[in-house]
């Protein structure tokens, strides 16, 4: 687990590097770049880090970032930010569940008995994330080889159309985020700034650990997202003026991670129509909801957060926000993506049985 930590970090500590040394690295931002990492080293050597490791860096630095992040959010901005993402989310929703059935129809001979099973895996996690995965699998009970491949196809289709926003975010969306509010001015904080941000941190999630054994019903990420948004409220805003930085720093591992957790090469034999499903699903749900984005001329940066908060669910989705230095939408995107939490099982469930009933697709 040592080992795995170690190299886990040294890439994402190559990732800074680049990202602020070279021109293509500032030009990518270093979400991109640990991304691309993490995506070239496990396609090029199959190394993948142990469950341990990448379960330490999935779960608490991770939390520990999320606090960070949303340490900086001004709540009076909830309402009007979250409006902005609801339509576009909703919309991201829909035009997944169409694009399952429609895919369970156009790619069922490939797809043969399990298609049933991927529809309702692949809803699930295209409409909240991971969690919803996690919950349907254990419902559906699918056999571990097939879970195994549709949890890869999941990684790196998730993983691709976040590089494709980011791109797109930033390249497109400049005009759009000038008007943005970042919490802190790029200059380096003092040593004092930075602790004080730290223990800011580390005592939200110090407490949402401890409200989370008392309320075990409800989602962890629900709590800590609530301690945090009420600390970030409370008086002495000067010092927690180094937790956005902070936060946006330590949810670069996730990143690297997540590029770890890709590997191409074993879904290109067996696994392929897998792929091809998945890669149909997150296609048709993004070339739609751009097209209707352009029609009904919603903020670009709002639809690729809104479409990450279905895709990725609520935490790829504050990352996403945060790496467009959109700030602003920081917890929007958080809050919008717990919708999913909430409703992305159902549609899972229900899009399996449908898929597999005689008279559906």
């Amino acid at each position: 687990m040592v080992v795995a930590l170690v190299a886990i970090l040294l890439l994402t500590s190559l990732g800074w590097w680049l990202s602020h040394a070279t021109a293509w690295g500032r030009q990518l931002g270093m979400t991109m770049v640990v991304l691309l990492l993490g995506l070239v080293v496990t396609n090029v050597t199959g190394w993948q880090p142990d469950q341990k490791a990448a379960s330490w860096i999935n779960g608490p630095l991770t939390s520990l970032a999320i606090a960070q992040l949303l340490l900086a959010v001004d709540l009076r901005r909830l309402w009007p930010d979250a409006r902005r993402l609801l339509t576009p989310f909703l919309v991201s929703v829909v035009l997944t569940v169409l694009a399952v059935l429609l895919g369970a129809l156009v790619l069922g001979p490939l797809l043969g008995e399990q298609r049933s099973v991927l529809a309702g895996v692949f809803t699930a996690t295209f409409t909240g994330g991971s969690l919803n995965f996690v919950s349907v699998a254990r419902t559906l009970q699918p056999p571990d080889s097939l879970l195994l491949v549709a949890t890869a196809a999941d990684h790196v289709v998730f993983a691709i159309w976040f590089a494709i926003s980011l791109w797109i975010g930033q390249r497109w969306s400049r005009a759009e985020a000038a008007g943005s509010i970042e919490p802190n001015s790029d200059k380096p904080q003092p040593a004092g700034a930075v602790g004080l941000a730290l223990l800011w941190g580390l005592a939200v999630l110090l407490a949402a650990q401890a409200v989370s054994v008392v309320l075990a019903a409800v989602p962890s990420i629900l709590v800590l997202t609530t301690l945090a948004l009420l600390a970030a409220q409370l008086p002495g805003g000067s010092s927690r003026r180094g937790c956005y930085e902070q936060g946006l720093l330590l949810i670069q591992p996730f990143f690297t991670v997540v590029g770890l957790s890709s590997p191409v090469a074993g879904l290109l034999g067996e696994g392929l129509p897998v792929l091809v499903y998945a890669a149909w699903i997150v296609t048709l749900q993004a070339v739609a909801l751009l097209l209707l984005r352009r029609w009904r001329r919603w903020p670009l940066g709002e639809t690729l957060v809104a479409s990450q908060a279905a895709i990725g669910g609520p935490s790829t989705a504050l990352a996403l926000a945060t790496s467009l230095k959109r700030s602003e939408l920081a917890l929007p995107a958080v809050a919008i993506g717990l919708l999913g939490y909430l409703f992305g099982t159902y549609l899972g469930l229900i899009a399996s049985a449908v898929v597999l009933s005689p008279t559906g697709v």
